[in-house]
């Protein structure tokens, strides 16, 4: 297990037509925490760890991300309608990139799981998130549809979108991660930025946009 310390993030709107002339910052509805562990820790699914010893030689990490959605109140109105968090592997060279090589989830569905395997579980207590491994039970039947969905495995650009349902709001704890192949002998960083969708009874939808992370220089991967 490993603790992920969540922090308020202040979510910048975009400037539309339209807009409320004192739409400020928007606080209180997102938190974001991050983690960087070994490549062969125990919360790693299996096939993660199988994959960093099929190829050794090989420096990797993985890059743990947790985005809590907060609900609305009546001081912060809106419902999460999507959000997106989108990472940018680099190094000071830009023609030699760190690469996502695995990442989690590739999809998660509600309100059946996706079926059998490993992947990340989490709880929160007093705004630390404990992040394990959990396998997933077998699906049920019915349609799923997905909440989080993964994209850019194998790319120095992954991300996530998330979204809500029906009858399932955007909100809570979401991880991902992905297990990222280092560049040897340079400075690895990854920039978190994330862009957010609230529907309002009076505005309608409104974007928000905001970077994530400890400085403006993004996560260093590289010790």
């Amino acid at each position: 297990m490993t603790e992920v310390q969540l922090h308020d993030v202040a979510l910048v709107p975009e400037r539309t037509l339209g807009a409320p002339a004192d739409d400020g910052l928007l606080r209180g509805r997102l938190s974001f925490g991050w983690d960087l562990l070994p490549a062969g820790h125990a919360s790693a699914p299996a096939d993660w760890l199988a994959h960093v010893e099929a190829t050794p030689g090989r420096v990797y990490r993985q890059l743990l991300l947790v985005c809590s959605f907060r609900p609305e109140t009546p001081q912060t109105p809106g419902a999460f309608r999507h959000a997106s968090v989108a990472v940018a592997l680099t190094t000071p060279d830009p023609a030699v990139r760190p690469v996502a090589r695995l990442i989690d989830p590739g999809v998660r569905t509600r309100p059946a799981a996706s079926g059998p395997g490993t992947g990340l579980s989490f709880t929160v207590s007093t705004g630390i998130v404990d992040v394990g491994v959990e396998r997933q039970p077998e699906a049920g039947p019915g349609r799923e549809e997905w909440i989080v969905r993964g994209h850019g495995a194998s790319q120095p650009d992954p991300q996530w979108e998330f979204r809500r349902l029906r009858r399932v709001p955007l909100a809570g704890d979401h991880p991902v991660a992905a297990l990222v192949e280092l560049v040897p002998g340079a400075v690895n960083t990854a920039d978190v930025m994330v862009a957010a969708e609230l529907e309002h009874r009076s505005w309608g939808i409104r974007r928000y946009r905001a970077r994530l992370g400890p400085t403006s220089q993004g996560i260093t991967l590289t010790p």
